[in-house]
């Protein structure tokens, strides 16, 4: 006879949800947890354009061979959905209010999106004070799912006979992927700027210590350069993207600096020779053009859309410094599959004039025990696998 209490608590299995795909990940549990177990199910360029419906239909089939084949272990699920499932909005709720915010704010959605307020799941941060108006109120960063979408992928993993026992958005997976780094109490006086350079949307937070205030989904993202590309040149999107992957959209001055951005250290991170130069003015050197005509092609189509995308990142860091006029922020961190083109995140860390780094938390994962079948090559960073890395640490309250 067997008994619950004595069954063996595997962690959960790790599932984000991404445009590229879906990464599957499972760490083990303690001080220094290590990947056991890894995989990663892509979309076809045909299955991207296809309704989302399509891709359920896709992942109904693929999932249970890809978790049987990957060895996962347990049947627990907590994953990070599709960013087009979920909103993700800053909300001021009236001083008066704030013991029911949660209410104010899934009721003021609910009547943006002309839906029932019981259709929704909304979880809330609070910020901090504010006065708009002339009015007291509460800041407050509201992410929110309808509940039909969240049966969606409940529905999905119960076919492979598993059980979703966590629901989180990418922009608080990608929070919890560092909160080995902001986890001492002085951390809290550290700003950082995280930036998840995605192919369909630019995810960006803003945290003190691990706490987080700022909040924001861009549209401007890989694919917006390749059809910039595409456009310009008279060619396919697929034949668009290879070119800026072979080349990257902003290149880098020398192979020696794309070597020093792409090492990872002990803290999962990779630091970017940028932010130093950029703050004594005039024009940062790695910024410099390489002596190629394709380079150079490639950085005269994509400059507007960079421009854009500075534009867009310099407005959350006004919108955080409205909020708090005393604080600066300190450093800004890129994850996502396209923070591996280093000459891009230069030019936006330049444009910051902020110090930046590339985030990788799988770094960490790797140091403490051997590679999974399914993970990606361990001599490279894999920013884009942060989100994956940060549901680890993400609450299983469903």
């Amino acid at each position: 006879m067997s008994f619950g209490v004595f069954r063996q608590q595997h962690s959960p299995v790790l599932a984000d949800f991404g445009s590229s795909g879906v990464k599957l990940l499972q760490a083990s549990l303690g001080d220094k947890p290590s990947a056991i177990a890894a995989a990663f199910i892509p979309f076809s360029d045909e299955i991207r354009s296809q309704p989302i419906e399509d891709r359920f239909t896709y992942l109904a089939n693929e999932l249970p061979r890809v978790l049987s084949e990957g060895r996962f272990r347990g049947n627990r699920v907590v994953l990070s959905p599709f960013s087009q499932h979920m909103l993700v909005q800053h909300i001021g709720v009236a001083a008066a209010d704030a013991p029911r915010a949660n209410e104010v704010v899934r009721t003021q959605i609910a009547i943006a999106l002309g839906c029932d307020p019981a259709a929704l799941v909304v979880r809330t941060h609070e910020v901090c004070e504010t006065n708009r108006d002339g009015q007291a109120k509460v800041e407050h960063i509201a992410f929110a799912m309808s509940r039909e979408d969240v049966m969606r992928y409940v529905t999905l993993f119960k076919r492979a006979k598993f059980t979703v026992v966590g629901v989180h958005g990418e922009i608080s997976a990608l929070i919890h992927a560092f909160d080995h780094v902001n986890r001492r109490i002085e951390d809290a006086t550290t700003s950082t700027m995280y930036v998840d350079l995605g192919y369909s949307g630019t995810k960006v937070a803003i945290c003190h210590g691990a706490q987080i205030v700022f909040a924001k989904s861009i549209a401007i993202a890989g694919r917006t350069f390749d059809a910039r590309i595409a456009e310009a040149r008279g060619v396919t999107l697929e034949v668009a993207r290879a070119a800026r992957l072979a080349e990257g959209v902003r290149p880098i001055r020398t192979a020696a600096a794309a070597v020093r951005a792409t090492v990872s250290t002990d803290s999962g991170m990779a630091m970017l020779r940028v932010a130093e130069d950029r703050r004594s003015g005039g024009e940062t050197p790695a910024l410099s053009a390489l002596p190629s005509t394709q380079a150079r092609t490639i950085a005269s189509e994509a400059a507007e859309t960079i421009d854009s995308l500075c534009d867009e990142l310099s407005m959350c860091t006004r919108y955080h410094s409205a909020l708090f006029r005393d604080r600066r922020i300190d450093r800004v961190v890129f994850l996502g599959g396209e923070a591996r083109d280093v000459g891009l995140c230069q030019a936006l860390a330049g444009s910051l004039r902020l110090p930046a780094k590339v985030g990788d938390p799988l770094a960490r994962l790797r140091a403490h025990g051997p590679t999974p079948v399914g993970l990606p090559d361990q001599h490279a960073t894999h920013p884009g696998w942060a989100a994956a890395c940060g549901l680890a640490s993400s609450p299983t309250d469903l």
